[in-house]
Formats: structure tokens, C-alpha cells, sequence
């Protein structure tokens, strides 16, 4: 990793409300959003349709088949470069290099594959965020002020094609509404430095990012290149914060990382601010998982602890990419770490009543929540996003995005029994 690097500048605005008006702006701590200008899908011949609505917390709306969450971000030392590879330019090393983030309001896009007819029945599974009721806390995306982004495949386009021209509109959409900072003084500034030398006598500790790419609506994607090739790789923890990593996996709502998630990821931001104080920050490593061989996940997990002894890593923490399948590539991996002396930390949610898999290695694993749990019933006054939305009925935590996330960004706490 270069440590030669400029500081990275988080700065961040807050947003307290969300109106909609004729032109799209800010007032002070509120954003004004045009639901007219922001309908984008006019340059995008995969969609039919791309239409624009504010949900707030409070409101006795569910909102279904949500496909990712994005924070409104520009790099406002060059706007062209926000969210590089995906919006166009690259991220170059720029002399001040700062990205203006407004915080309380989310970009989520939403889409019906089911109803256009390119996915089967039974391919995907719900994807909800209720604005209200029992299941409002269950997804972190319940509390903030929603800018949503719903999208209709046009009549004969691929759903690679339909799933590109989404992600572009989300993130050109998310860059609109933080292009409203640009020459305004931020309420926050957060520097993300380059990782320097320090106290040799400090334990190094690692943090093992655990992303997966599959094909299309199941590709995670770095400068807007799929990692279907990905080994196990480092990165400067800035490029997460710069918008250069962002999802297109659509799996299992509750587990799934969003691209809001990779772009102010917790468990880095702890890491950072204990750097030089509690410990050395060792690295980021960029991991694969939801392998489709033992193989693979053996050779996966061995190139991550190899990376992680050349850091000279004492201690790592592992993430874990969605359920089921990818739990095999964190065990191993964690059996890999153990087996040269790193003490290893695995962030696991509990799914069909228990651990998918486990080694005897991982004995110290952080729940990130049960995916089985059930949410009380609700009837909500509208939905959003199409369908029925289990509307009056339970509906299990894993339907609710991000509510057992396996990054370390989960809200639950343990409590005594």
C-alpha cells in the first residue's frame, strides 16, 4: 500500500429534511428534492421508466423490491470522477482530493425483476424497508429519508443491460443531490490518512473484506469492473470511502452489503481511529467469497492469511459476504489465519437456527443477528416498489436490507439475559 497519498477529506453535510420542490437544491440542513429532474431514465434505452419519490420515517410506507442503498456523495475536487468507472473518469491523485457527503438521506433504488419478467418466481427474495411499524428499526434505512429510485426494465433489454442502467441512474442521482454542497461549508470534516509507521510494540491488526461476484444482480464491482476474477487482494481503505467499490448483488436483503455500506464502513472508520493509539492498522484486504469449490475456498482462504502474515498482522477480522455458502470461505479463513498465529475475529449472522458452518479454530465470532427471527405483522398504507409486500403478515429479519449485515455496520447490541 502507497503511503505517499494525499488525505482523503470526508466532508459531510447534514440533511434534517427532505422536501420536494420545483428545482433540487439545499436550504440550510434541508434538501430539496425535484422529483421532475431527477427522473433520469430518459438516456437509458434498458429502462422504460425511472421515476423519483421521498419516503420519510414516520411514513406508513413499505418499500419493496429494494435492490441497494447509496449515500449521496461528489468528489468535489472533481465531480466528473464520483463514483469512478461507473459515472465515467478515474480517481487520479489529485493534490486535495475531497468528497462532499450529505448525511440523514439515502438513494435506493428499487425494481420489480419478477414483474418484467427477467428473473422466475422464486429466484430472488423479498427485499423491504418499512418507514414504519414493527419493522421500521430492522433495516438501518427505516430512520433516514429515503430519495427512492424505482425502475422498469424496458421490453426486451437483458438484465445485464436493465441492472447497469440502474446502478448508473442510483449513483447519478445520489451525485445530483450531493452536488448541492459544492462551495458550501461542510459540518464535519473527516481525513482518512495514509496508513504511516508507528509503534512497532502495537499489536497489527487486519480487516478482511468479504465481497462476491457471480454474474449479473450478483456482482460486486470495483471502478465499475466486476471482481468475478478476484484474489485476494489489498486496498487503500479510502478507495471504499471514494465510492470505487459499489454493489450489484441482490441476494438475501439482510446480509446484503450495499454500496452505503462500503462507503463509510464501520469497522475500517474503528480501525483508523485506533491506529497508533490501541493498535497498528495492519491493511485492508479485498477477499472473495461464495466460492463454487472447496478448492477455490481453500485457496481463497490461504491467499488471505498469507496477506495478512506479510502485514504482519497479530490480530484480523473477518467479514462475511451474504449466508449459507460464503460461511465455508470464512471459517476456512479463519482456520487459515489461526493456523499462522493470527488471532482472528469473524462477523457472522445465525441462519437456519444456528451457524451454517463452523471450525474449531473460530472461537471468538460476533453475531451480527439471526436471519430467521420473525418481524410482527404490519399492513402498511402504501407500498412502494411493487408487489404485495406481505402485507399483513410476519415477515423473517433476512427480508429486511441490511438487517444482519456482516461488515460490522449492524445497530445490535448485547444486552444480559
Amino acid at each position: 500500500m502507497s503511503h505517499t497519498r494525499a488525505d482523503l477529506e470526508i466532508a459531510a453535510f447534514a440533511v434534517d429534511e427532505v422536501v420536494e420542490g420545483t428545482l433540487t437544491g439545499r436550504d440550510g440542513t434541508t434538501l430539496l428534492v425535484s422529483s421532475s429532474q431527477l427522473a433520469v431514465g430518459a438516456g437509458e434505452p434498458a429502462l422504460a421508466e425511472a421515476t423519483v419519490e421521498v419516503v420519510r420515517p414516520g411514513d406508513h410506507v413499505r418499500l419493496t423490491n429494494v435492490l441497494d442503498a447509496v449515500v449521496p456523495d461528489i468528489r468535489a475536487d472533481d465531480p466528473a470522477s464520483s463514483f469512478p468507472g461507473v459515472l465515467g473518469g478515474t480517481w487520479n491523485d489529485a493534490a486535495h482530493p475531497r468528497v462532499d457527503r450529505l448525511t440523514g438521506v439515502v438513494v435506493l433504488p428499487v425494481c420489480d425483476w419478477k414483474a418484467a419478467g427477467l428473473v422466475g418466481p422464486e429466484e430472488f427474495p423479498p427485499s423491504y424497508v418499512d418507514m414504519a411499524g414493527p419493522g421500521q428499526d430492522r433495516s438501518p434505512w427505516g430512520s433516514t429519508s429515503n430519495v427512492v429510485v424505482r425502475c422498469s426494465p424496458a421490453p426486451g433489454a437483458s438484465i445485464a443491460d436493465a441492472d447497469a442502467a440502474i446502478r448508473r441512474i442510483a449513483l447519478r442521482v445520489a451525485r445530483t443531490l450531493a452536488a448541492t454542497t459544492v462551495d458550501a461549508t461542510p459540518d464535519d470534516v473527516r481525513r482518512i490518512r495514509a496508513l504511516t509507521e508507528t509503534d512497532p510494540d502495537l499489536p497489527g491488526v487486519c480487516a478482511i473484506l468479504q465481497v462476491a461476484s457471480e454474474g449479473p444482480l450478483t456482482d460486486t464491482f470495483f471502478d465499475g469492473a466486476n471482481l468475478r476474477d478476484l484474489m485476494p487482494r489489498m486496498v487503500d481503505p479510502a478507495w471504499l470511502a471514494a465510492g470505487r467499490l459499489t454493489n450489484g448483488a441482490y441476494d438475501w436483503p439482510g446480509v446484503r452489503n450495499t454500496t452505503a455500506n462500503y462507503q463509510d464502513l464501520a469497522l475500517v472508520r474503528a480501525l483508523e481511529r485506533a491506529h497508533g493509539d490501541a493498535l497498528r492498522f495492519a491493511g485492508l484486504i479485498l477477499a472473495p467469497g461464495y466460492l463454487d469449490t472447496a478448492e477455490a475456498k481453500r485457496r481463497g482462504a490461504e491467499a488471505s492469511a498469507t496477506l495478512a502474515a506479510e502485514l504482519g498482522a497479530a490480530g484480523a477480522i473477518c467479514t462475511t459476504f451474504s449466508s449459507g455458502n460464503s460461511h465455508t470461505d470464512t471459517m476456512l479463513t479463519v482456520r487459515a489465519l489461526e493456523s499462522r498465529g493470527i488471532a482472528t475475529t469473524a462477523l457472522v449472522c445465525e441462519t437456519n437456527g444456528g451457524l451454517t458452518d463452523h471450525v474449531a479454530e473460530a472461537d471468538c465470532l460476533v453475531s451480527t443477528g439471526n436471519e430467521d427471527e420473525l418481524v410482527a405483522a404490519w399492513t402498511p398504507e402504501r407500498i412502494v416498489g411493487g408487489g404485495d409486500g406481505d402485507a399483513g403478515r410476519a415477515v423473517p429479519m433476512v427480508h429486511y436490507l441490511s438487517s444482519c449485515v456482516q461488515t460490522g455496520d449492524g445497530g445490535w447490541t448485547s444486552v444480559p439475559a
